[in-house]
């Protein structure tokens, strides 16, 4: 085995430490409710798992196996000796709180508002791009799809929904009654857009209605 080889080895190891660390950590944090509970010598069933299997009958089937699980934990770690739950347990049981904590933290205060920000935005760009194809197709009911939804109907699509998207996030800032009057001024700023992308296909249209060809007669130019 090469230096490459053992350094590449020595890395996995490393990594599947920490990830056993984090792992048993969580599992610990998530099943007991204090380093009292943890370290504690007599093993008393809590009365939430109490009433859980005696009303087993009662429960969802996911709930009963959650609580199968974590009473055989419970089981596992109160085989350890004390001394060892004391010095090696607790302190994983204080990392897996703080990641819990960390992940609910992370969950309620950004990821949740960023997931919205996001599932507003891909629903702005299904939105246009509905409303922009039937339009067309309602112009040029032959003209392919490929033609319909070109680079520049995508990129000014995507560019209208981050509009739209972000004037949910700043409006509310400078304007108070935004709320009170958010559908309209979305529906107009949105319309404006469909306008913008639609405008080369109103145009072509306009010019197929409106030009007439002009032939030029042999017969009365003799």
């Amino acid at each position: 085995m090469n230096e490459e080889e053992k350094k590449k080895k020595k890395r996995q190891i490393e990594k599947g430490i920490v990830a056993g660390i984090t792992s048993a950590s969580v599992l610990l944090g998530g099943t007991f409710d204090s380093p009292q509970d943890l370290i504690n010598e007599q093993h008393v069933k809590p009365k939430a798992v109490i009433e859980q299997i005696g009303n087993i009958d009662d429960d969802p089937e996911q709930e009963k196996q959650k609580s199968v699980f974590e009473e055989n934990l419970r089981d596992l770690i109160y085989r350890i000796p004390v001394k060892v739950r004391m010095f090696l347990c607790v302190p994983l049981w204080f990392l897996g709180t703080f990641l819990i904590s960390l992940t609910d933290l992370l969950v309620n205060t950004l990821l949740a508002p960023i997931g919205h920000i996001i599932l507003n935005f891909v629903l702005h760009v299904l939105l246009l791009l509905a409303v922009i194809g039937i339009c067309v197709k309602i112009l040029f009911p032959d003209m392919p799809w490929s033609k319909i939804f070109n680079k520049r109907t995508l990129l000014l699509t995507f560019l209208g929904s981050i509009l739209l998207s972000l004037c949910d996030i700043f409006m509310p800032m400078v304007w108070e009654d935004y709320r009170l009057y958010r559908n309209i001024a979305k529906f107009i700023l949105g319309l404006t857009v469909i306008l913008i992308i639609l405008r080369p296909f109103l145009k072509k249209k306009w010019k197929e209605r409106f030009t007439y060809e002009i032939v030029y007669d042999e017969t009365f130019a003799q």
